[in-house]
Order: C-alpha cells, then sequence, then structure tokens
C-alpha cells in the first residue's frame, strides 16, 4: 500500500483558494449577527463554513477531473498559480480516479452535513443547498458542463448570492425565529451586500480564464473568453469592476449596506492596476500573474470591508 502525497492533494484541493468560498458565508453570518444578534450560533457558522468549503473542493476537484478528461488541461502549455488547473492529472502525480473519488467524497460529507443544518436548525436553507450542489456538479459535468456552454460565469455570479443567503438563514431560521415580514430587511441587505462581492468573486475567477484560452479553444471549452476573444473579453472584465463601485454606492446610498461599506473605495487603485494590467497583458500567461493576484485580492479584501461594515 502506497503512501499518500500529502503535497499533491494540498495542490489538489487548492487550499489557498477555499478562503474564496468561506468569505460570502463570513458576509451572510455578519448580517445575520448585525439583525438578529441574539440568534447568532458559533456552532451553525462553523458547519456551515465547513459544508461550503467541502463543495468548493468537490466542485475544483471534479473540475481538474473533467478537464483532465477533456484534454484541456493536458495541452496546456501557460499553467500559472491561478490557472489552469492543479497540474496533478497532467502531471501523473494522482491518479484520476483517486481525484474522482475525492470529489465525490466532498460532495457526500457536503450533503451530510448540509441535511444535518436542514434537519436542526433551517429547513429555508434546504432549496439552496440543492441549487449549490447542483451548481458544483454542472459546472463540468456532462450533460450540463456549464463551464463548457459560455454559462460558468453566470453560475458563478449566481453562486454568492445564493451562499450569502444561505449563510444568513443557516443563523435566522425564519420557520422558528422571526418571520419573513420581521427578517426582509436583512433578507434584502443580504442581497444588495452580495451583488458588489459577487461582481468582485466573478471578475477574480473570469481574469484567471485568459492564460488557459488556446487550451480552452483547442478543447471546446466555449467560456466567455473563447467566445469573445481575449481582446473583447477584457471589457466584461471593466465592467465588472465598475459595476462592483457603482452597486455599492447605490445600496450604501439606499442604506441597504452601511456606510462603512465605502471604504471599499480604497480598493479603486487595485481595481484600475487589474483591469490596465489585463488589457496589457492579455495575451501574456506570465505577465498576468501580478493582475489575476491584485483581483484575488480585491475580492477579498472588498467582502472583507463591506462584512466588517455590518459589524461595527
Amino acid at each position: 500500500m502506497g503512501t499518500i502525497n500529502i503535497a499533491a492533494w494540498m495542490k489538489e484541493f487548492r487550499v489557498r483558494f477555499l478562503l474564496f468560498v468561506t468569505l460570502p458565508v463570513i458576509l451572510g453570518s455578519a448580517i445575520a449577527y448585525a439583525y438578529f444578534p441574539g440568534q447568532f450560533s458559533l456552532f451553525y457558522f462553523v458547519l456551515a463554513a465547513a459544508a461550503m468549503m467541502l463543495l468548493h473542493a468537490g466542485t475544483i476537484i471534479i473540475n481538474d477531473y473533467f478537464d483532465y478528461v477533456s484534454g484541456t488541461d493536458v495541452v496546456n502549455q501557460s499553467r500559472t498559480p491561478y490557472s489552469g488547473g492543479s497540474g496533478m492529472l497532467p502531471d501523473k502525480i494522482l491518479k484520476p480516479g483517486h481525484v474522482l473519488a475525492a470529489s465525490l467524497l466532498c460532495f457526500a460529507v457536503c450533503i451530510v452535513l448540509g441535511l444535518f443544518i436542514v434537519a436542526t436548525r433551517s429547513t429555508g436553507v434546504l432549496l439552496i443547498g440543492v441549487a449549490g450542489v447542483w451548481l458544483g456538479l454542472a459546472y463540468t459535468v456532462p450533460p450540463f458542463r456549464l463551464a463548457y456552454r459560455g454559462l460558468g460565469e453566470l453560475a458563478r455570479l449566481i453562486a454568492t448570492p445564493l451562499i450569502v443567503l444561505g449563510a444568513f438563514l443557516v443563523q435566522i431560521p425564519l420557520t422558528s425565529g422571526p418571520g419573513v415580514d420581521v427578517a426582509w430587511p436583512a433578507i434584502f441587505a443580504c442581497l444588495a451586500a452580495s451583488v458588489p462581492v459577487a461582481l468582485l468573486n466573478t471578475a477574480a475567477l473570469y481574469i484567471f480564464e485568459f492564460p488557459d484560452y488556446e487550451a480552452d479553444r483547442q478543447t471546446g471549452k466555449r467560456n466567455l473568453v473563447v467566445r469573445l476573444g481575449p481582446q473583447k473579453a477584457t471589457s466584461l472584465f471593466i465592467a465588472m469592476h465598475a459595476l462592483t463601485y457603482l452597486s455599492l454606492a447605490m445600496f450604501v446610498m439606499t442604506r441597504h449596506i452601511p456606510w462603512v461599506g465605502l471604504a471599499a473605495f480604497l480598493l479603486l487603485p487595485a481595481s484600475a492596476y487589474a483591469t490596465a494590467g489585463l488589457v496589457k497583458t492579455y495575451a501574456d500567461a506570465r505577465r498576468l500573474v501580478p493582475y489575476m493576484k491584485a483581483a484575488s485580492g480585491t475580492y477579498i479584501a472588498g467582502s472583507a470591508i463591506i462584512a466588517l461594515a455590518f459589524l461595527l
């Protein structure tokens, strides 16, 4: 019996990217605490975060598997720390069957945790949980293969509000807690706050597609960068960042996001750096790395600022 390659599995799980998916959980939980502090449960917050990390891990690992099977990651000559998959399958460090099994295990444990939350805390998250698992699987699994049909970006955009609202409903079960009429202002705050966060998240993941353009084009993975062409596709990245700050300003003015959230405007230089860098170097994978890092950092910092705004 061989030993487990811990380092390889850490790379396969993309551990450092797990923060991406926990931030919407933190935001939804922060809004719940801000509106109903007496009902906040640290235990269920940890459970929700764990379930979300497992769902995210299952999604990225099964994505790795099907990108390997389709040949996308095999022909990719422009892999970066942020794009091109983990490289564990093309480099034959891990076996495809083991990777697929690990992904399905993550989904299974996520479902068990989700059902426990539904049974003991909040039935309101059931439909959101089902939608989340479906999006995670449908992203690359046949016959849906959303990422191959130009729908992967939309799936990511939709996923963030679902996570924020789901995390809120874990903390504030409407069936046994306040009714919808009482909780509605907080629910709308969840939806409002999730808009700039979803845009930053989608933009950060969208820029990761540019280094993979040639490999995706050759293997029929027709995401938006492939469909639009990399030069035109840069406009969508710029639009996402512009809409982030417009939506943030709008929801602060309507008082659905606390005014402290305006501190996220301090990230404008980072957004400008990432957008200008993408426009200039969209065809050069290696030179794109600092701009991908900037886009990721903007999402992380922006999400943290908006969540903190509800707690101050």
